[in-house]
């Protein structure tokens, strides 16, 4: 990167930062729509200020997104396109659990003593796609924008995405790009930074299990009638195994092995299993399929009971035999896993173990697509240079994000690579109260996107 790009985001940066300030201090939350509107009109201003050359909202079923495009300065026609994806949406918020107000962004050092901004959004997501708008200005005022930029910016992450892929559908010839970067999540624990070459894919689903159209008497009913909970308990026990495997018939069928590049990428990935057990206050990890903490993480996927409810849960005693039952459930899924099919496994497994004495409703909630581009693939490299970069320390490659992003969206609407590169510190507080970003991630961030569009000129996809 350029000295000049450099000695730019140096003097630029606290303007940066006032207007990221400003944009979250605009609530946007996609679950009830709150600012969603004054949001997408700020996003547009913010795209059109910072270099862009059109930008629109683009309306769905749901909560608008926005497109912006900026051309490189010379010969756009020859040079490569970035897709940058982000979303402006937040979590909602309980200000009472919060140290300062969430919509109020303030400046204060965090526990490890480094100066963080507060504020719902700051590091999911707004703080981490800004870096992007900051990278493209300080470009523009500078060396000039080397290539082409397309940035996606959708309003229903934090909803699951319902209206991404149609949004993609009915706009692929505008959002066709070379490469598909995500800028989304923490960094690595070990306090370095990390390229994700995928991100798991999920399942969501839910179980209502009815017994008896009333609670009853555990005395005067206990012994013959059924009772829901026991259902899905005995149920849910035939899921896994005594070694950890999940149990349902072919959930492992198109669970890819694990190949050379990955084992290599697997043997340099720093872990620290006692510091993990410390922090979680746990004296094992789980059993299951895979030799190591990252093996299970990153290459298998996995069956969690995310909430169970039944009966009664206040203060003292209550004897009865609840009515109805229900269990949610989540599932993280590995490429070439397909969640409808998945699905079917899974609900086939319910009615092979069901008593027939209790009603279980299987539905399905939600669902992602798992994506990996191959650690291999040519792109890897002027990514990895370009976090290398932006944060003086070679970052850490992993094959996918333990967690899950619309990134199959882009490969397969678009055919397009798809890798993910998070800016914020690995305690960000995503979703949780005192949301935080680092500043010098923000700082990191920028850097890493004006470094990446600067050596993404010669690529050819």
């Amino acid at each position: 990167m350029q000295e000049s790009v450099t000695t730019y985001v140096d003097e630029r940066f606290d303007d940066f930062l006032e207007d990221l300030r400003a944009l979250l201090a605009q609530p946007s939350i996609s679950a009830t729509g709150e600012g969603v509107a004054e949001c997408t009109d700020l996003v547009e201003a913010y795209c059109d200020e910072y270099g862009f050359d059109s930008v629109r909202t683009v309306e769905t079923d749901g909560q608008p997104a926005v497109i912006a495009h900026a051309e490189a300065d010379e010969a756009p026609d020859e040079r490569p396109t970035i897709l940058l994806y982000g979303h402006y949406d937040v979590q909602p918020v309980d200000p009472d659990e919060w140290t300062s107000p969430p919509f109020e962004p303030t400046i204060r050092d965090g526990p490890d003593g480094r100066p963080r901004l507060y504020a719902r959004g700051a590091g999911d997501n707004k703080g981490q796609w800004f870096a992007h708008l900051c990278a493209i200005r300080a470009l523009r005022e500078t060396t000039g924008l080397p290539v082409n930029v397309t940035m996606l910016i959708e309003g229903e992450e934090e909803s699951g995405s319902p209206n991404l892929l149609d949004v993609v559908d009915e706009h692929a010839d505008e959002l066709a790009a070379d490469l598909a970067y995500v800028s989304d999540g923490p960094i690595d624990p070990s306090g370095r930074p990390h390229v994700l070459m995928g991100a798991r894919g999920l399942l969501y689903v839910q179980i209502d299990a009815t017994g008896p159209n009333r609670d009853l008497h555990s005395g005067n009913f206990g012994g013959p009638t059924p009772n829901p909970a026991w259902e899905l308990v005995r149920v849910l026990s035939s899921m896994v195994d005594e070694n950890g495997r999940v149990a349902i018939d072919g959930f492992y069928d198109d669970v890819r092995p694990i190949g050379e590049v990955d084992r290599e990428a697997l043997d340099a990935m720093p872990f620290d299993a006692e510091a993990v057990m410390d922090d979680l206050g746990l004296d094992g990890f789980a059993e299951g399929p895979g030799d190591s903490y990252l093996e299970k993480l990153l290459y298998y996927p996995t069956l969690n009971v995310a909430g169970f409810t039944s009966g009664y849960g206040g203060e003292g005693a209550k004897t009865i035999i609840p009515s109805t039952a229900q269990v949610k459930m989540d599932m993280r899924l590995v490429p070439d896993q397909d969640p409808d099919d998945v699905f079917e496994k899974f609900r086939s497994h319910v009615r092979t173990h069901a008593s027939g004495t209790v009603d279980l409703d299987v539905q399905y909630m939600d669902s992602m697509d798992p994506q990996r581009t191959p650690l291999d693939h040519p792109l890897r490299e002027p990514v990895m240079a370009a976090v290398a970069d932006g944060w003086d320390v070679d970052p850490i490659l992993k094959p996918t994000l333990g967690g899950s992003l619309p990134t199959a969206v882009f490969v397969e609407a678009l055919d397009t690579p798809a890798v993910v590169v998070p800016y914020a510190n690995s305690d960000e507080n995503n979703h949780s109260p005192d949301e935080n970003l680092a500043i010098d991630c923000f700082d990191h961030g920028i850097r890493t996107t004006a470094a990446l569009l600067s050596r993404l000129v010669e690529y050819e996809g």
